[in-house]
This record gives C-alpha cells, sequence and structure tokens, in this order.
C-alpha cells in the first residue's frame, strides 16, 4: 500500500511540474515573440477605438506580478487602469483618424464611482467633437451601466438586461461570534462615528455608524443616478422608479429583462455580439472582415506615445492602503512613497508634483512620513496638488494635507477624520481549553502584547492616549493645513465619511474634478502652461513595464489568451495560498483607516 501511494505521489509531482512548465515556456514564448516579432502600430484612417474594461479599475498596475499572471490565466486583463482609458479617450477625441468609440464592458467586475465617473466624462468629450460611442454586453451591472449609460448607443445581448439597484454598505459584524470563541477584542479610538472597528465587538451597527454611512451614501446615489438620467435623457427619479416596481415590469415582459431596459429607454436596442459587427461594418464602409479597423486603445495609446521633454508635472500615486515600510501588492509603503516624492523634489525636471490619492487609510505613522515630504517638496519651491480617486479617507486624507491645493472627484470618498487602536486577546479561548499560560517578565510592559493574556490596565491607558494624541495631531494638521479653527475641525471630524462633493461644501478640499483637473491647476500654479504628465511608476527600473507592455502586445496580438485557457483548472489547483496584508508593523497596533466601501 506505501509502495502504490509513493508512485501516485510521483506522479502527481511529475504532472505539477510539468505543468507549471509548460506555462513557464508559455508565457515566455509569448513574450519572445512579442519582442522580436512587433510591429510599429498604425492607425488607420477611418478606425474605430474599441475599449475593453475588464477586471479592476486600478490607478497603477499590478507589478508584483499578480495581475498579470491572473490575466494570462484567465484569458482577459485582471486590472485596467484608469488614465490608460480616459488618456487614450481624449486623444481620440482630437483625432481625426479615429471615427468612432465601441466599448466593451461584459468583464468589468469592480471599479469606484469616482473612476466611472472618470471615464463617463472623457466619454462625454469625446461625443462633443462629434464621434459616437457605442457599447455592448451580455449584460450590465450597475457599475458596467454607469460606463454605458454615456454612450450614443447601448446594445445588450438578447439574454442581457440592465440590473440596477442601490448601494449597500452591509458589513458582518463579528463581536458575538468572537466571544463564543472567546476572543476578546479591544477597542480604543477617537471619534464618535469612527465606526471601523465596530464590527470585530458588536453584532449590529450603532445608530452613529447608520447615520453617517446614510449621509455620503445618499449623496453617491444621487449623483449616480443624476449622471445616468442625464445622458439617457431620461427623467429626473425614473431610475429609483425602475428599481422599486421592477419585479412588476419583468413580470409584464415575461421575465425578458432585455425587454424591460428597452421599454424603459435604459438601452437602445438588443444584438448579439456579432450583429454589432456587423453594423459597424455597414456604418464605417467596411466590406468585409479584412477590411474591419478596430485598434485596440492599449495599441493606440503605444502608437501615440511620446518622450517628456521640458519642464514637466510628476504624478505620484498614492493606492490601497498605507502602510509602513516598502510597497505590497495592492498597498502603498511608506519607504517606496518617500523615495519616489524624494525623486521629484531633487529632480531639475519637474515643475510641479501631482500626488494621486486613492487610499482608505492605514498607518498613521506611514501617512505622516508621506505627507511630511509632500511638505518638503512645497518648501522647494515646488507646488503640490492632491487629486483624489475612489477614496481619500483617513489616511488617505491626512496624506493629502501636504498638499498646496486639494482637488476631489464629486463621488471620491473622504473625510473620515478619526484614530482607532484594536488588539485581540485571546485568554478565554485558552482558558476554555483548559490550558494555562506562565512565565517571566522583568515589567508589567514587558508581556503587555501577548494575545493569549489579557490586557493590563497600563497598556490600556497607553493606548488610550496614544489614540487621544494621534486624533489631536490629525484635526492640527487638518486646522492648519485647511486654514481651519480646529474647533470647526473637530465638529466636522469624529471620523464622519463624506463624499467630494460634500467636503468641498465643508472646506475640507478646494476644487471638483479629477486628475485633468489637477494637473491643469499644477501647471497653472507652477507657470508652466501645457507641460506634460510623466508618471513616476511604482517599479523605479522600467523593467516591468517593459515586461508589462510585452505581455499586452502578446495578449492582443497572438491569441495567446486561448490557450492559456487550456490550462486554467491545473493552475488554479496549484495557486499559492493568497499572502496575508498587514498594513501595521509598529509597535502599537494604531489605525488611520475608513472601512466605507459601497456595493
Amino acid at each position: 500500500m506505501l509502495k502504490v501511494l509513493k508512485t501516485c505521489w510521483r506522479g502527481l509531482d511529475f504532472l505539477r511540474r510539468l505543468t507549471l512548465n509548460l506555462v513557464f515556456l508559455l508565457i515566455l514564448g509569448a513574450i519572445v515573440f512579442a519582442f522580436f516579432y512587433e510591429k510599429p502600430v498604425s492607425v488607420p484612417n477611418n478606425a474605430v477605438l474599441l475599449v475593453t474594461l475588464s477586471g479592476q479599475v486600478v490607478e497603477e498596475d499590478d507589478f508584483d506580478g499578480q495581475g498579470t499572471f491572473s490575466s494570462m490565466v484567465d484569458g482577459s486583463d485582471s486590472l485596467t487602469r484608469l488614465r490608460d482609458v480616459t488618456r487614450a479617450l481624449a486623444l481620440a477625441a482630437d483625432d481625426k483618424r479615429i471615427a468612432a468609440v465601441h466599448f466593451r464592458v461584459q468583464d468589468l467586475q469592480k471599479a469606484g464611482l469616482a473612476s466611472l465617473r472618470e471615464i463617463g466624462a472623457a466619454m462625454d468629450r469625446v461625443k462633443a467633437a462629434g464621434k459616437k460611442i457605442t457599447v455592448w454586453s451580455t449584460g450590465y451591472s450597475q457599475i458596467q451601466y454607469a460606463v454605458a449609460a454615456h454612450a450614443n448607443e447601448v446594445f445588450v445581448h438578447p439574454m442581457g438586461g440592465v440590473m440596477l439597484k442601490g448601494l449597500s454598505g452591509t458589513r458582518l459584524y463579528w463581536g458575538s461570534a468572537l466571544k463564543e470563541l472567546g476572543v476578546t477584542v479591544h477597542v480604543y479610538r477617537a471619534g464618535e462615528y469612527k465606526s471601523a472597528p465596530e464590527v470585530f465587538v458588536r453584532s449590529a451597527p450603532s445608530k452613529e455608524s447608520l447615520e453617517a454611512d446614510r449621509f455620503w451614501m445618499k449623496d453617491i446615489w444621487w449623483q449616480y443616478t443624476a449622471s445616468i438620467e442625464s445622458s439617457r435623457g431620461l427623467m429626473p427619479g425614473i431610475v429609483d422608479k425602475v428599481i422599486s416596481t421592477y419585479p412588476d415590469l419583468l413580470e409584464k415582459a415575461q421575465g425578458d429583462m432585455s425587454r424591460v431596459a428597452l421599454d424603459q429607454s435604459l438601452i437602445d436596442s438588443v444584438h448579439t455580439a456579432d450583429e454589432v459587427i456587423d453594423i459597424l461594418r455597414t456604418r464605417m464602409g467596411w466590406k468585409s472582415a479584412t477590411e474591419e479597423k478596430l485598434l485596440d486603445y492599449r495599441l493606440y495609446l503605444e502608437a501615440a506615445e511620446t518622450v517628456p521633454s521640458g519642464k514637466r508635472i510628476a504624478v505620484v500615486t498614492i493606492e490601497g492602503e498605507i502602510k509602513d515600510g516598502g510597497d505590497g501588492p495592492g498597498m502603498t509603503g511608506e519607504r517606496d512613497a518617500v523615495r519616489r516624492i524624494r525623486a521629484v523634489r531633487e529632480s531639475p525636471d519637474y515643475a510641479a508634483l501631482v500626488v494621486r490619492i486613492d487610499s482608505p487609510g492605514g498607518s498613521p505613522v506611514a501617512s505622516e512620513l508621506i505627507r511630511r515630504e509632500l511638505e518638503l517638496v512645497k518648501k522647494a519651491g515646488k507646488p503640490v496638488v492632491a487629486s483624489f480617486g475612489d477614496y481619500a479617507a483617513s489616511g488617505g486624507y491626512w496624506v493629502a494635507l501636504g498638499a498646496d491645493t486639494i482637488v476631489t472627484d464629486p463621488m471620491s470618498i473622504t473625510g473620515s477624520i478619526g484614530v482607532f487602536g484594536m488588539m485581540p486577546t485571546f485568554e478565554k479561548a485558552i482558558s476554555r481549553l483548559s490550558l494555562g499560560t506562565g512565565g517571566v517578565a522583568t515589567s508589567p510592559l514587558a508581556d503587555a502584547m501577548n494575545p493569549l493574556k489579557s490586557v493590563t490596565p497600563e497598556y490600556g491607558k497607553m493606548m488610550e492616549l496614544s489614540v487621544a494624541r494621534i486624533y489631536r495631531d490629525f484635526i492640527s494638521l487638518v486646522a492648519k493645513g485647511r486654514k481651519m479653527d480646529e474647533q470647526k475641525v473637530t465638529a466636522l471630524a469624529q471620523g464622519r465619511v463624506f463624499t467630494g462633493r460634500q467636503a468641498i461644501d465643508m472646506g475640507l478640499a478646494d476644487t471638483l474634478g479629477g486628475l485633468d483637473v489637477a494637473l491643469a491647476r499644477a501647471a497653472e500654479m507652477a507657470n508652466v502652461p501645457g507641460a506634460q504628465a510623466e508618471f513616476i511608476e511604482r517599479d523605479g527600473s522600467g523593467l516591468s513595464v517593459m515586461v508589462m507592455r510585452l505581455m499586452r502586445r502578446a495578449m492582443v496580438e497572438t491569441g495567446f489568451a486561448e490557450a492559456m485557457r487550456l490550462t486554467t483548472p491545473a493552475v488554479q489547483v496549484l495557486e499559492p495560498v493568497q499572502r496575508l496584508r498587514q498594513t501595521v508593523s509598529g509597535s502599537m497596533p494604531l489605525y488611520a483607516h475608513c472601512l466605507c466601501t459601497p456595493q
């Protein structure tokens, strides 16, 4: 029996190594092909720009490799870079060779509402230039339709529809379950509405939490519905009416969701994908498939790529959770962020800096180190403009206080000026298992952070004092940076979350707009009109940028994605366990973080 098991194990191990080697060779072959057989991208006349949104919309590429590898496995990009989409649309609006734009959004899975608004605004500029935008999908989720509504024509598959449902901020509350398991979560917070740690100590949201969430979420939803109704030429309030009566509307349409969408003017017609291509062929005068001029927006950007010259506006991105140390997957580390900002300060090539923030916060210490570096850029005589993406809350807002001026998207989620500390202990769980603990310590604090023991009064007092101090610092920085009275800031703080539009009304930001507005403002402040933007990438070597570009070319031009789909089951089985994310690695578990994600 043992011999049989050993033989089976050797066979499984051989198959594992064979699969990984085949995957590696396929990836390597695609990169080599793209490198040696790469042809210059040309933009034909009377072309249609093809914009395919897929995966998650982000500010920066994932240079840790996870996003790229995932895209190779599932056959589609797992990340869509926001600035690539908006820049391609901006160029297409003025490019006489681009006659129209066609969107595909069925693979779009996740995007913040501010990112969706920026894409919609870029689409509106294309339409204003007299160019038609069409969009097709198998069906439209709420985020997919936020993009689709800005097109001139919205097509859907006969079996699809439009699913609008409203926003929710439902969280899972672990308090009672953790108590049952014998886990005690000690929370120390500053700010009446700083509700982030509630999920670990309560079984339901507090009244303050519901009040705060309702305040900003109602404004976000109003902006979302108003944008759709304006773009589609619908009467105000029609979206909410469709949602409230959807079961009756669907019953009337005998379960046909596409018919409901058509009857309510949410779409223009029902077609399969090949029928939409036939429509484009007829309109553009393409007589056959060989004459099709559908140009992928990423290849279009390569054709339009130029080397920045003269004085430039540097853009440094703070994306994801803010942590101590170096960058991590989906997180910004203060050490690497400071290095990028310092390079801008020390280089004579940059006239100003735009710090693009898309972060719910994290470590207060890391946030302060980044903010201080922005302050040093200002002292060096270079203007600093903060530009808010989907989030600039708590630690993300802390960073923005180092800027001269703050430009926020109206649908950004910001504020959350508050601090909390949290530490779980397991002494009750240990007792239930009839286990004991013991040992020697040279002082009451030596063993204070041992999760097997209850928090000592001394350590609890230290946490309370530390949280209160950091909160005071936060309030003081806001008052100084925004030129406001500390009492007014304290009233606005308390951990409350706001939309960008609300933040303007309260004096927490200066101007409404996206990244384009922030860049224009930076150029104006630096007195360099028309200066080009240069993004300071996370990977300073440029090697990852080149590899990413070659992989994309391979995906678009070689049909490599189809081959990779064959390996999907085996690779998913062998995929390693996802790494744990640690936002704070300091000596005290303190956070300036906003757990506020509308869905």
